[in-house]
């Protein structure tokens, strides 16, 4: 079944706004809050890492699906590297500001690499 680019885009879209909501969910716990803010306050710092991991490669394989209408797949791998590393360097940026959450290089790195891997997978898939 073929996939058309706009659905592509409203997929990678909605994708980016649940990374979007995960990272920008305060890091405190407070009586009142739902258990998804329970669960993310909760969740181990390792498997918090290897989300980053995870997240950002499947993120960038999503932007080079997406992206499949850019006639060059070189141009194509570097839209979608691009994007994905502005992206997650851009919420680590803003997590600074909120309570609770940190934003640091290390997991700006691991974005990357996330990154990288899911560049890789769509050499091997797509």
């Amino acid at each position: 079944m073929q996939v058309s680019i706009p659905i592509r885009w409203l997929i990678a879209i909605a994708f980016m706004i649940l990374v979007t909501i995960l990272s920008v969910t305060p890091g405190r716990s407070q009586a009142d809050d739902s258990i998804f803010v329970w669960l993310v306050v909760n969740t181990p710092t390792l498997v918090q890492k290897f989300m980053h991991i995870g997240v950002y490669a499947l993120l960038a394989f999503l932007l080079v699906w997406t992206l499949d209408d850019v006639g060059s797949r070189s141009l194509r791998l570097a839209l979608a590297f691009t994007l994905t590393v502005s992206f997650g360097a851009t919420l680590e940026w803003y997590q600074t500001l909120v309570p609770g959450r940190f934003g640091t290089l290390f997991d700006a790195l691991l974005n990357t690499g996330g990154a990288l891997l899911g560049l890789l997978a769509t050499l091997l898939v797509l």
